[in-house]
């Protein structure tokens, strides 16, 4: 799975992205496609180079990237022998400026988390005149022939007074002298810089994985995540986990929010609590939080230890499709029946799934969530759901959401060994002010 892809699971990871104070355009399109790391390894190494950057101050580096561009397309002509033009050329020497920049505070910072080579040769082949300036033009000093040239042009176009016959033909013939010289000078020039295009390729993606880190850095200070301990087969648990997304809007409503905690392994676990008892919210944490680890993100939580997978499955929402030509139920099933094959397969998978068989009655509701329950057995990665049906399934871990601790509802989980769904439906109704009378009647149909 790409971050491209991974953008649309609803689940909150698109916020982080929009979020995340990318620089440059080969920054964010390097990060767009970069796979989900799987391997412990790997994702410890990663956080490794992004916990340095934590801890440094990076503003003057993030200063310098932020002319950096996309020339790939340059670079990739470069290595194939192409002759670059005078833009093709300031993008290369511009790049190397960049990079020498850069490396400068790398050194005096002491960071080593990004590796750049050195390119000051580059500079010197695109800048014979020592300047440092972000400019490119076929120089007189690379050529004593051009250098004459061009001064007798001057000297025929003086102040631009009116040129005889004979003059025009003159100029005429020494412009074309001159673009055959400057043609000689690109052809010798690339010929020279063919030979540092590796590293020059190098240096934009390192750029551009330093872009990155830096902005994850910065994400993490100013939201408040922490950084993921990393099991491959093992426990997985937050401490204060929550979803900044939905944080950030209870939090402009002037309301609360409250973090969760949750753990799980291999056995199935199932969430209870009544409606708006924030257990959607909870899968679709989770299912965030599982793809910032596996990206290298910090993590939305006060602590955490993540076991890794090779998918993440969130089964929420309506599942009904018009063009497929099913239900919501049907829809919903077949979601859920892809994610038992998954799991029989032994795929590594994370699978989170909000209230299946909602949409029937609750007989067979019950029936077909307390089934899915047995046929899931032991997952490698995870299965957590969430229920307003009383289960009886003794097998599974529960947790359940607070529910109304004095007319406040408390969105935090504890656990519980009860599989019965807390009543408090009119509760949260009478909370929420609607008709006093619809009230009564509820009560009154619930007492009968």
């Amino acid at each position: 799975m790409t971050f491209k892809s991974a953008l649309e699971i609803d689940c909150g990871i698109r916020y982080m992205f929009e979020s995340l104070e990318i620089i440059s355009p080969c920054g964010r399109k390097m990060l767009l496609g970069s796979e989900m790391m799987t391997a412990k390894r790997e994702v410890d190494y990663y956080y490794s180079k992004l916990n340095e950057i934590y801890y440094k101050d990076c503003s003057r580096i993030a200063n310098k990237l932020m002319c950096l561009k996309d020339i790939q397309t340059t670079l990739t002509r470069l290595d194939e022998g192409a002759v670059l033009d005078d833009i093709e050329l300031f993008e290369v020497k511009y790049l190397a400026i960049v990079s020498q920049e850069v490396l400068k505070l790398l050194e005096e910072l002491r960071i080593k988390a990004v590796r750049l080579p050195d390119v000051g040769e580059v500079v010197k082949i695109l800048d014979p005149d020592g300047l440092n300036i972000p400019s490119f033009y076929v120089y007189d000093s690379y050529c004593d022939e051009l250098r004459v040239i061009r001064k007798q042009m001057r000297a025929l176009q003086g102040e631009g007074e009116a040129l005889s016959e004979e003059q025009r033909m003159e100029l005429a013939a020494l412009l074309q002298r001159n673009a055959d010289l400057e043609l000689e000078v690109r052809m010798k020039l690339s010929a020279q810089l063919r030979g540092f295009a590796a590293d020059l390729q190098l240096v934009l993606r390192n750029l551009s994985f330093l872009d990155i880190l830096i902005a994850k850095a910065g994400q993490a200070k100013k939201m408040g995540l922490c950084f993921p301990a990393v099991v491959e087969d093992g426990e997985t648990f937050y401490n204060g986990m929550f979803n900044p997304a939905v944080r950030d809007v209870v939090l402009q409503q002037g309301r609360e929010y409250m973090p969760v905690d949750i753990s799980f392994e291999r056995e199935p676990v199932t969430i209870i609590g009544a409606n708006m008892g924030g257990k959607s919210v909870v899968l679709k944490s989770l299912a965030l939080n599982q793809l910032l680890v596996q990206f290298g993100f910090g993590v939305a939580a006060h602590d955490c230890c993540v076991n890794l997978v090779d998918e993440v499955a969130l089964c929420i929402g309506d599942e009904q499709s018009i063009v497929k030509g099913v239900s919501s139920f049907a829809g919903e099933i077949l979601a859920i029946d892809g994610v038992i094959r998954k799991i029989k397969g032994g795929q590594r998978l994370l699978a989170l799934v909000d209230e299946p068989a909602r949409t029937t009655n609750p007989v067979e509701g019950t029936a077909l969530v307390e089934g899915l329950l047995e046929v899931i057995g032991e997952v490698n990665g995870g299965f957590v759901l969430t229920t307003h049906y009383n289960i009886k399934n003794n097998t599974v871990k529960r947790y359940r959401v607070k529910g109304l601790r004095g007319g406040v509802m408390d969105y935090t989980l504890e656990v519980t060994q009860c599989g019965d769904v807390p009543h408090e439906a009119i509760a949260i109704a009478q909370s929420l002010g609607i008709d006093p009378q619809w009230i009564e009647y509820t009560k009154r149909n619930l007492n009968n």
